[in-house]
């Protein structure tokens, strides 16, 4: 036996044809409909007008018959039932659509069983429970037909496919047929009829039981196994973090880079001392007392690091991005220290090939001149050789400006008001930036502004270059003293 899918779409099909044919009348023709099955009889008989009446006979006959048909004035027990059919009578015959719909009902009668407008106007009069009652009926008997057809359809599939499969077997084998119904058992599917205990009216009591009854403690099991799991879970976790903390190696301490000096500031000047820092700017943060900062030298350099040094330089030639920076990270070494060591060794080359010259020369002028000129030359070489002093420019300008000028004495206001300035009128903002610069400093003019700005330019300056030559004059100290006993291990 088939059962197709057409099959189970028929009563879907008939209902929406059902639907649509129940949509073509509208609320004028229903309120007809009603009116005429509840009054049962003819509505020109009971107002005693001829068919083919006008609008006006008919209210007449409506006025006279409300007179008499009144509750006031009729004593019947259905007096409200008759005056509200008569109002009913005469709305439909007062309205030309309505009338000529409760003509076409004399003629034709109402719709009967076979029509589905039949059963739409008996389901408008039911109330909401018995709505809901029909309807549980009908999806109740709906749900147990649809499991019946499901379960006729996977039958006719099942043995479909057994039977296909049990031919294959038969021209293969070609054993008989006590084989072949033996192969066919083990295909063979169990498949559950369905039953009445599958429909709605048994499978709602069933879930409110299980919702009351089974839920409960299987939710309860439910969350207890949840629970137990993400423990277990933290746990495993603890244990993997604290076997990865044993396994780490000891941080290995590195050399911090070497922090840069605070930014250029303008110092203040007091009449009668010398530069000051500004007590707007902060002062840069002291160093910690527990660590001291580390050493220019990083130790001392052995024949090896000095040959390492040269390859290096080498390798790395002048204009090369972070060159010392490189060389600093492959010797272990700061950038600092591979920088004053690599100028050093220059230097110190440069100074042995001069030497070798000169001991040339020396030796060619004793060739010549004999012993008088030998003793001459040991005593220059006795001699210390002076460097002379090397002269530093100053601008000077149009306005002058030594360590003196200034444009005559600054008070401690006119400075903070010169700073000021300053800062509010940087380098490259207006084209006048000199004159809001004098405007702004009481007493003072712009070119006495501008010779004032050079000559802390130039005391800054100094001042930066005397600290240079100290560090260096200090490196220098300490790599002579560093050599010293390397000078003397190889002596010896």
């Amino acid at each position: 036996m088939a059962v197709s899918s057409s099959s189970l779409c028929l009563p879907f099909i008939i209902f929406f044809i059902g639907i649509s044919s129940v949509l073509c009348f509208d609320s004028d023709e229903m309120e007809v409909f009603d009116a005429v099955e509840e009054i049962n009889q003819n509505f020109y008989t009971l107002l005693d007008i001829p068919q083919n009446a006008d609008a006006s006979a008919i209210k007449k006959a409506f006025r006279r018959l409300s007179l008499v048909l009144h509750p006031d004035k009729n004593d019947a027990p259905d007096a409200e039932v008759q005056f509200r059919q008569l109002v009913a009578m005469y709305d439909i015959l007062k309205d030309p659509n309505k009338r000529r719909c409760y003509d076409a009902v004399l003629i034709n009668g109402l719709p009967d069983w076979k029509q589905a407008v039949y059963y739409y106007r008996r389901v408008r009069k039911m109330g909401l429970a018995e709505m809901s009652a029909i309807l549980f009926v009908i999806i109740s008997i709906g749900q147990y037909l649809v499991g019946w057809a499901a379960y006729l359809e996977k039958k006719y599939t099942v043995e479909e496919y057994l039977s296909s499969k049990s031919k294959k077997l038969q021209k293969k084998q070609k054993k008989g047929k006590a084989e072949t119904a033996s192969l066919i058992q083990e295909f063979e599917i169990e498949l559950q009829k369905p039953s009445a205990m599958d429909t709605l009216p048994f499978q709602i009591p069933r879930l409110i039981w299980f919702l009351l009854v089974s839920a409960p403690p299987l939710t309860y099991s439910w969350l207890r196994d949840y629970l137990e799991e993400r423990q277990r879970q933290k746990l495993l976790q603890a244990e993997e973090q604290d076997e990865s903390s044993d396994d780490e190696p000891a941080p290995v301490h590195t050399r911090q880079p070497r922090r840069r000096k605070p930014a250029f500031s303008v110092p203040e000047i007091k009449d009668g001392g010398g530069p000051k820092t500004p007590s707007s700017t902060p002062a840069p943060p002291p160093p910690p007392t527990t660590s001291p900062p580390p050493p220019v030298s990083g130790g001392l350099w052995t024949d090896d690091d000095l040959l390492e040094l040269t390859r290096l330089v080498k390798k790395f030639p002048m204009g090369t991005t972070e060159r010392w920076e490189r060389i600093g990270e492959a010797l272990a070494r700061p950038a600092n220290e591979v920088a004053h060591m690599a100028h050093k060794i220059k230097d110190n080359m440069v100074r042995t090939l001069t030497t070798r010259r000169q001991k040339q020369k020396e030796e060619e002028d004793e060739e010549e001149g004999g012993g008088d000129s030998s003793s001459e030359n040991e005593a220059e070489e006795e001699e210390p050789i002076v460097e002379e002093p090397k002269k530093v420019k100053t601008r000077g300008g149009k306005h002058g400006g030594g360590e003196g000028g200034g444009g005559g004495s600054w008070s401690q206001v006119q400075q903070k008001a010169f700073e000021t300035a300053l800062a509010k009128f940087p380098k490259g903002t207006t084209a006048d930036r000199w004159d809001k610069i004098a405007k702004c400093v009481p007493g003072k003019s712009k070119e006495e502004c501008m010779q004032r700005f050079k000559q802390l330019v130039d005391i800054v300056k100094k001042k930066k270059e005397q600290e240079t030559s100290n560090v260096e004059s200090a490196q220098e100290q300490a790599t002579d003293t560093q050599c010293e006993p390397q000078a003397t291990e190889s002596s010896t």
